[in-house]
């Protein structure tokens, strides 16, 4: 889910980090066929494991990283890298009723990083390197790769003391992994999103993030709506509690071979930072939907300023 996350920097020093590794999207697991073989494992590239090693060894700047929809200070950026496991048996039907579905599996790694270009406008990107593999039956679709990549600008809209709105345009380009929602691996093209992104800090630690998106793609693939609401607490100092909500529904009408589809995410996380680094641990589970996966997954992440 998501998907991407966002991460910047706003008014309150007491709200730290956050991250939403779940994929933003809704899944019906369309595959394509594919002759049999061992399930594919992950084997993340030397090179990659290069790059994420040099990302992690930039020194922090002083002050915490804090996330949502603020802006980061310009000539100053935040990289985040998360690993995660999703595993899933079950799918939820057209009417919403859970049914088996064979097995479901992805690993990945991802690199997400946002930079102040200037103190209103904001870059971002991602890249997610992923194992995963379908079966049902005879079928199989498994593919090892890219999931599709992003990159967006983010510009400020308004703000006062603790609340911020802001815009951010996203282009997607597609990978050999995910890709598409209800689709096969591998599958789709080009996709730009909208998104309006609300922040809000209460003080002591405690924060709101509300964003909602349109994602328009290339045809014959469905538009998606997507709604994000997270909600944070700083219980302690070093420690912080996340709670998110993750949704995307189909915009159109459904297709002979693109069935209309909603999925909603619940994800919580624990994150505490030690030696100037944040490491966030959590899980998320699926609780409802229709013509998706019912995926379950557990995910660690590591924060660090540049």
């Amino acid at each position: 889910m998501r998907a991407y996350c966002a991460y910047s920097r706003h008014p309150d020093p007491d709200v730290p980090l956050r991250g939403c590794p779940a994929k933003r999207e809704g899944r019906l697991m369309g595959w394509r066929k594919r002759a049999g073989g061992l399930p594919v494992s992950l084997r993340v590239p030397a090179g990659v494991s290069a790059g994420l090693l040099a990302i992690l060894s930039i020194p922090l700047a002083a002050g915490p990283a804090e996330a949502g929809a603020w802006l980061q200070r310009k000539g100053e950026g935040l990289a985040i890298v998360t690993t995660l496991a999703d595993r899933a048996d079950q799918r939820f039907d057209a009417g919403g009723e859970r049914i088996d579905d064979g097995y479901f599996y992805k690993d990945e790694t991802a690199v997400y990083a946002e930079y102040g270009i200037t103190a209103r406008l904001t870059a971002v990107a991602r890249l997610a390197w992923q194992s995963v593999e379908r079966r049902q039956g005879a079928v199989h679709d498994a593919a090892q790769g890219l999931s599709a990549s992003e990159l967006g600008l983010r510009a400020g809209v308004w703000q006062d003391a603790g609340r911020i709105a802001t815009l951010q345009v996203t282009a997607l380009l597609p990978g050999a992994g995910e890709n598409v929602s209800n689709q096969p691996l591998g599958a789709g093209g080009e996709a730009w999103e909208i998104r309006a992104l609300w922040g809000q800090s209460f003080g002591r630690g405690r924060f709101a993030d509300i964003q909602l998106a349109h994602r328009w793609r290339a045809e014959p693939d469905l538009d998606e709506v997507r709604l994000d609401i997270s909600a944070g607490w700083r219980p302690a100092p070093r420690w912080q509690i996340i709670v998110q909500s993750l949704s995307v529904w189909s915009a159109e009408a459904a297709g002979p071979t693109r069935p209309a589809f909603s999925q909603h995410k619940l994800q919580l996380s624990l994150g505490r930072e030690i030696a100037g680094m944040e490491y966030h641990a959590g899980v998320y589970f699926t609780p409802a939907g229709r013509n998706t996966l019912d995926e379950r997954a557990i995910f660690l992440s590591v924060w660090r300023r540049f």
